[in-house]
């Protein structure tokens, strides 16, 4: 706002005095004051925080799994595309070199394809793919006979715009029962696929977005195959922010009842972090920071897990699929816990603490 406020002052300043008021201006002043006086309270200025995916988005182990992909075959051309996927393009992914339109990355591909000596890929989210890629891109890709790799990240809303529903959106019978509510739902619902193979698309790869190294290996076999056509990748992984508006209630309605809960919880085990902080670099997750190693021979910080981790377990599919240091543990949060979970607690702290030395 305040980057526009000044740009038109000057311009009307420049272009148009007449019209040009000091409202503008005075805002201006104002909020120049405010922040120096912010900054003079805050004593140093706050770190840069670029705009990210949402903590545990299905999104991001993609684009950890491309930035793999492309230390196997090198660096590919993207072409981008309009929605959450759009935040590859910043840091820590930076992958993305152009973006035309809303399910328009396979069609703007076809201009770039001809210059590239090798596959160029295009990525669309499924609301992209109903809103425009379907038609301007896969169906004039399969005319065309092209020879490029879509993928298709699967999430089953049009999240971008406030997940609003499309074809490809989970049942509502489906959330609706006690199962479903602590999983995803997308790899429920085919549409996509039976659309890709009704038009004619022959090389169809779906994989599970969280798994990392599943994803890296679909994605090397659709650069380096023989198959000359389009070949698709559908990423599943249902929108985190839906899951967890259907979770948490479901949630807090089973404890509220006494009923037994178990949440997922991801950590890092200290003694074991190296401090190279390459987990954080692959992954960007928001829940994944630093804190002071509690080893005194070690200066550099460890990695640490924060309260806000939803347990998707990309962190420790990151660490396996690039084969990083295995300070990552999953563990489980029991809540209203039965007796068999009381008397397996019991048994492992005792069996760990004949284990552990005097």
């Amino acid at each position: 706002m305040e980057a526009i406020a000044r740009g038109l002052d000057a311009f009307l300043a420049q272009r148009a005095p007449e019209l040009r008021n000091d409202v503008g201006p005075a805002w201006l002043v104002e909020t120049d004051a405010r922040r120096a006086a912010v900054a003079a309270a805050l004593g140093a200025p706050l770190p840069a925080r670029p705009p990210q995916f949402c903590t545990g988005c299905p999104e991001r182990p993609v684009f950890a799994a491309l930035k793999l992909t492309q230390q196997d075959i090198g660096t590919v051309h993207i072409a981008a595309d309009i929605g959450c996927h759009s935040f590859a393009t910043l840091e820590p992914f930076g992958m993305g070199h152009s973006i035309l339109g809303y399910g328009m990355s396979l069609a703007s591909r076809a201009g770039i394809s001809p210059m590239m000596r090798r596959r160029t890929l295009a990525i669309m989210g499924d609301g992209g793919f109903w809103h425009n890629g379907l038609i301007t891109g896969v169906q004039s890709a399969l005319f065309n006979g092209d020879d490029a790799v879509l993928l298709i990240l699967k999430n089953g809303y049009t999240s971008a715009t406030g997940t609003q529903e499309i074809i490809s959106t989970p049942d509502e019978a489906l959330k609706d029962t006690a199962e479903a509510k602590q999983e995803s739902l997308v790899h429920r619902n085919r549409t996509i696929e039976k659309t890709l193979q009704g038009i004619g698309v022959r090389w169809i790869r779906n994989v599970d977005s969280y798994a990392v190294d599943a994803v890296r290996r679909t994605l090397d076999d659709a650069f380096t195959t023989d198959f000359a056509g389009l070949k698709v990748v559908i990423a599943e992984g249902e929108c985190q922010l839906e899951r967890q508006r259907r979770v948490r209630p479901w949630r807090a309605g089973q404890l509220k009842a006494g009923k037994r809960v178990v949440r997922v919880k991801y950590g890092v085990d200290e003694d074991t972090c190296s401090g190279d902080h390459s987990c954080i670099r692959l992954s960007g997750c928001p829940t994944l920071s630093l804190k002071a190693s509690p080893d005194p021979l070690q200066v550099d910080p460890v990695a640490t897990v924060l309260e806000g981790c939803v347990g998707c377990g990309l962190c420790g599919e990151n660490a396996h699929a690039a084969s990083l240091c295995p300070s990552f543990y999953r563990g489980e949060v029991i809540q209203n816990p039965g007796w068999r979970d009381r008397v397996s607690a019991r048994v492992r702290h005792a069996l760990i603490r004949l284990l552990q030395p005097a």
